[in-house]
């Protein structure tokens, strides 16, 4: 009795973890999607007969309680593969890679399961979608910010993925190759105290780029600063200039329905 009994347990545990739900922490309101398509960087658009687009609040609820994984495997990824991706007021909330010719799934925690490509191969039908994306170059956060407050007033907008402003710019310090600064290495030690003088270590970056002006004039470091322009100005070394201050230009890709 005693045998059959955990017999039964296991038979049990078995089925429940094969009904595992894909989505099973998504709060759904007014604004969520789910969107099917292939990666925007798939220029054969390979798995595109399956994308589709839901964006009725009931019919996500339907989807997301209807859609399971099956067991654990080892993890794989295909290139190129197809997206789930979940969008809640016009943010990228989460995504998660079906591997269509391996009937498999990644979820957002890195695990990879069997999956029933079935649960969505006729969902394009009903739920037709196709997008465009568009890259944008930005100079600053404040004008990526504004640029996204226009984009959300076009109903095609879906989501972007946002540039990363770490640094406002770069800038450059040429210093003679000497005995008191033999390498970069010894550039950097010498630099380091002085520029946390005015910002803290997670602020800037500094390095020493192989270049075209390093390689040809090896008699000459030439050391690469980023951070904000404020230290830019305020940085001072004898008898060395900063110079070439460049404003970071970033990019942002945006998504919108055709």
């Amino acid at each position: 009795m005693t045998k059959i009994f955990i017999l039964f347990i296991i038979i049990l545990n078995c089925q429940t973890f094969a009904q595992k739900v894909l989505f099973d922490t998504l709060k759904i309101d007014n604004t969520t999607k789910i969107i099917g398509r292939y990666p925007q960087f798939d220029k054969n658009k390979t798995y595109e007969k399956y994308n589709f687009i839901i964006e009725d609040k009931n019919q996500i609820e339907d989807f997301i309680k209807s859609l399971k994984l099956g067991e654990e495997i080892p993890n794989s990824m295909e290139n190129p593969n197809f997206r789930l991706t979940v969008v809640k007021n016009h943010k990228e909330i989460g995504s998660w890679t079906i591997n269509p010719n391996q009937k498999s799934a990644m979820t957002h925690d890195g695990k990879t399961y069997k999956f029933n490509l079935e649960q969505i191969s006729d969902l394009q039908k009903i739920y037709p979608f196709d997008y465009d994306f568009r890259k944008v170059k930005f100079n600053s956060s404040n004008e990526y910010e504004s640029f996204l407050v226009e984009q959300k007033k076009d109903p095609k907008f879906l989501f972007n993925y946002s540039p990363q402003f770490k640094y406002e710019g770069n800038f450059e310090m040429e210093f003679k190759k000497s005995s008191e600064f033999p390498h970069p290495k010894a550039i950097s030690e010498y630099l380091r105290p002085l520029i946390e003088n005015f910002v803290n270590k997670d602020e800037y970056s500094l390095g020493y780029i192989l270049g075209e002006k390093n390689m040809n004039n090896r008699e000459q470091y030439t050391m690469t600063i980023q951070g904000s322009k404020e230290l830019f100005e305020k940085l001072q070394v004898k008898g060395i200039k900063n110079q070439n201050w460049k404003t970071t230009e970033e990019e942002g890709t945006f998504f919108y329905k055709k």
